[in-house]
């Protein structure tokens, strides 16, 4: 009777697994797209430049991967990544808000702010790694191309 109980609770577990990995995933690429529109924002002279239609493409997505964290089934084990999995997208919304400031004329200061809520994101987002299996990050610190790796002289290379 216990090995039927456990069986249950992992399968509710697994299936909060399998419906929040998506939402992590539109979580990430939206945060990723958002962040590169910060990036080419605050360094870029030409505002007219930027891709409003992009912009406003990626806040659906973050409000839907908002409705889509607060809509998950969430066994008591789960509840720890359920609450930063949904601060990860109510942050990304934030950040969303806080690009549009930034694309306003008069937004001078507004960039901390939008650094501020995707750097908040993005934290949510790396603690959601770590507090159950399946929803690691690329780590790209251990890349091939990572600092730490030997570096090869032209000379070895054949």
């Amino acid at each position: 009777m216990d090995k039927t109980a456990n069986s249950r609770a992992d399968q509710v577990v697994l299936r909060y697994v399998a419906a929040a990995r998506p939402v992590q995933q539109l979580i990430s690429d939206t945060l990723t797209q958002v962040a590169g529109f910060a990036l080419l924002l605050m360094t870029s002279r030409n505002r007219a430049s930027l891709a409003e239609g992009a912009l406003a493409s990626a806040r659906e997505a973050a409000m839907r991967a908002s409705e889509e964290a607060r809509a998950l089934v969430v066994p008591e084990i789960a509840a720890h990544h359920h609450h930063h999995l949904r601060a990860a997208a109510a942050a990304l919304l934030q950040a969303c808000v806080a690009t549009l400031d930034c694309l306003r004329v008069d937004a001078s200061g507004q960039s901390d702010a939008l650094v501020r809520t995707l750097r908040s994101s993005s934290d949510h987002l790396r603690t959601t790694a770590h507090l159950l299996p399946g929803f690691e990050l690329v780590d790209f610190g251990q890349a091939c191309c990572a600092a730490h790796a030997p570096r090869r002289l032209p000379q070895d290379v054949t």
